[in-house]
């Protein structure tokens, strides 16, 4: 029996054999995915059945990589399916549930955020996209509060930040928005976690069934839940609390969007039988000088569960000292950022642009130094918070797989000589997907009728073909998608193929090879490239399309280029050199931050970026940012001085900045009036606009 726990640290290896229900501290860099993986492996080799363990984390990126690491563990065989994002596998929950959840029809659509916004706007008459997006924030803030109207949501920075009036007209939006979708029999992405919620409330003995599926949940980057997440993780705990949760208060950075720091916090009132948190402090990714400036930072936050990071080797020198640099204006910011990568670069002339980083607290902070490096010859990409959709030619390959998988063949042979078929209701909206692309004739009358006599019969959509009453030329249609799925599933099974190669045969089988093969090199061509990318990390076909049912593919390109991005998109990632610009008073921490009650988080924001780097960190700020004049941010006093780049000869093109004291920080301007901040944000919407059209 294999000991998947011995390459692990002692901390590591006691936080992966505590008993659940456990919380597990794990500060930024020490490995707190390894141990999770590694925590699941051992259950697995003692005997726990593969199906009985949930692993749930936040991105799709997160879920690819767990999954590709318990593969590389167990093997394909024996690695757990049912690892993914909230979103997917309650996707893939409610689905097998089927029936058994009042209101929810068997084999229902997930509509994708794009789809039911512009859903959303076309029932509110939206005037532009700003109200929309708007809208569609209220409506999805009241569904992760688990409420119908305002004044039940739990209090949040989220709350507390939305415009009361465009909250409560979401309110009054909801149900003709919820009639909507169930026309459509469809959920949206906050359903897919407030549904089963309400549900199990409803019904102890659903909430009962389904929390009796799982031996154990672990679950990732706890500090990102929200309400309804957090509500559903209690739910399918049970009364017995079987969660293994991993995460770091200090790295909570999302109340803006509904998560609460607090459910961290207050672990051990929802869980009374856990023990205190385990900590895992050794840190194997930054150089003692940034851990030291790490921890002064986490210190300020009195609330903050108290942890200290830690070399991984205690030999190991200080590294590089911290550098802050000022500007006069963004554009010299920017211009410091070219001299930065560049004095890099010939430092370690086979440094890859990739390994430096510029991180921002806001996206405008982000224009001159992207321009500046891009004249400078440097190649830079700006990184976006959200990915676009992806084409439907894309969505159409998977779906097709997807169907393909879902059916299975029993050795039974008919009285006609063909085999017994079943077909997972599970694949439904990919069956709806097939049906539609390529066309092939199937019309919505047609469809229609079809949802209906599968809904009487309580069968997949699929197996509602063979007795659906039709003409034979509407069953010619339908049997024609049946028939090229077969075609597919047996080609995979004959010539044993990978995820990837799997989609490639399913788009080819389903005629849309040469449509993604024309692709060029725009967002078709990426998008495609992004799917076998991630079909190539699921470690098997069957993982990959479960994933794939709700999870989206990034649609970047891995370029050699220096990335560019704003701190929450950063979350996650590491590099060896980081930039964090824009550090002034009314920009990070952001103006508005003590109105809000949000300091704290802005604080902690700053702690993520600095915890991003692996050998060097540079922090610049401007004199002078748009109509007003700025001082250092307050956080920069925050890091001791000792750690600061003492006095001596700058690189071309800084300004050494002196470090502030607190009498500095404590004399700093207040931020721009609301009028200002209203007018800048207005010309830079407009700016944008004006960039678009050209």
């Amino acid at each position: 029996m294999a000991d998947h726990l011995a390459p692990l640290n002692p901390e590591q290896r006691a936080a992966a054999t505590a008993p659940a229900p456990v919380l597990v501290l794990a500060g930024a860099g020490s490995g707190k995915t390894e141990t999770l993986t590694r925590r699941v492996a051992a259950l697995i080799e003692r005997g726990e059945a593969p199906e009985r363990l949930l692993c749930i984390t936040f991105t799709t990126k997160a879920a690819g990589e767990m999954r590709a690491r318990l593969t590389a563990l167990l093997g394909p065989e024996r690695a757990p399916r049912w690892v993914g994002t909230f979103h997917a596998v309650m996707a893939r929950l409610l689905l097998a549930e089927g029936g058994g959840i009042p209101g929810l029809p068997r084999g229902f659509a997930i509509l994708p955020q794009g789809e039911a916004r512009r859903l959303l706007a076309r029932i509110a008459g939206a005037q532009d996209g700003k109200e929309a997006a708007l809208l569609a924030e209220g409506v999805s803030l009241l569904k992760n509060g688990l409420a119908t109207e305002p004044r039940r949501l739990p209090r949040s920075m989220a709350l507390a930040r939305f415009d009361p009036e465009a909250l409560a007209r979401a309110a009054a939006l909801l149900p003709a928005y919820q009639a909507a979708l169930a026309e459509r029999q469809a959920l949206d992405l906050d359903d897919l976690i407030a549904t089963p919620v309400a549900a199990m409330r409803a019904d102890p003995a659903l909430a009962a069934r389904c929390s009796g599926r799982w031996a154990e949940i672990l679950v990732d980057e706890y500090q990102d839940t929200n309400h309804a997440q957090h509500a559903l993780l209690r739910l399918l705990a049970g009364t017995a609390g079987r969660l293994f949760a991993v995460g770091d208060d200090l790295q909570a950075i999302y109340g803006w969007r509904g998560a609460d720091v607090t459910h961290i916090r207050r672990f051990g009132r929802d869980y009374p039988a856990a023990p205190v948190p385990l900590k895992l402090e050794t840190n194997y990714r930054s150089t003692p000088t940034i851990l030291r400036a790490a921890n002064a930072v986490a210190r300020q936050d009195t609330e903050a569960l108290q942890k200290t990071l830690r070399p991984a080797d205690p030999q190991a020198g200080p590294g590089a000292a911290i550098a802050i640099r000022e500007a006069d204006t963004p554009e010299e910011e920017g211009r410091c950022a070219v001299a930065w990568a560049q004095a890099l670069r010939r430092r370690q002339p086979d440094l890859p642009w990739r390994e430096c980083a510029v991180l921002v607290r806001a996206g405008f902070v982000a224009e001159p130094i992207l321009a500046a490096l891009r004249e400078a010859g440097i190649p830079a990409r700006l990184m976006q918070e959200r990915e676009p959709e992806m084409p439907r030619e894309v969505l159409a390959a998977i779906a097709w797989l997807r169907l393909a998988m879902s059916r299975e063949a029993d050795g039974h042979v008919r009285s006609s000589g063909s085999r017994v078929e079943r077909w997972d209701p599970a694949a439904d909206d990919a069956f709806r997907r097939a049906c539609a692309f390529p066309a092939r004739g199937i019309g919505a009358a047609l469809f229609g009728r079809l949802r209906a006599h599968a809904a009487e019969c309580g069968l997949a959509l699929a197996a509602a073909v063979a007795t659906l009453p039709a003409t034979p030329a509407e069953r010619q249609g339908l049997e024609a998608v049946l028939g090229v799925a077969r075609e597919i599933g047996e080609g995979i099974a004959r010539g044993r193929l990978g995820p990837a190669d799997a989609l490639r045969l399913a788009a080819e089988a389903s005629e849309l090879g040469e449509r993604l093969r024309e692709g060029g090199t725009g967002r078709l061509d990426m998008a495609w490239e992004a799917a076998l990318r991630a079909a190539d990390q699921a470690g098997s076909v069957a993982a990959y399309c479960d994933a794939a049912a709700l999870d989206e593919a990034s649609g970047e390109v891995a370029a050699d280029a220096v990335p560019v991005m704003t701190l929450h998109r950063a979350k996650g990632l590491e590099f060896d050199h980081v930039l964090l610009a824009g550090l002034e008073e009314g920009v990070w921490p952001h103006w508005q931050a003590e109105e809000h009650g949000t300091l704290a988080e802005e604080r902690r924001l700053f702690y993520v970026g600095l915890t991003r780097a692996r050998h060097s960190l540079c922090l610049s700020w401007a004199r002078h940012r748009r109509e007003w004049a700025g001082k250092p941010s307050r956080f920069l006093a925050e890091i001791p001085n000792v750690l600061v780049e003492g006095a001596g000869a700058a690189a071309p093109g800084f300004r050494r900045s002196a470090h502030p004291d607190v009498e500095s920080r404590l004399k700093a301007m207040p931020p721009p009036t609301r009028a200002e901040a209203d007018r800048l944000v207005a010309e830079f919407r407009a700016r944008k606009a004006a960039e678009a059209r050209r």
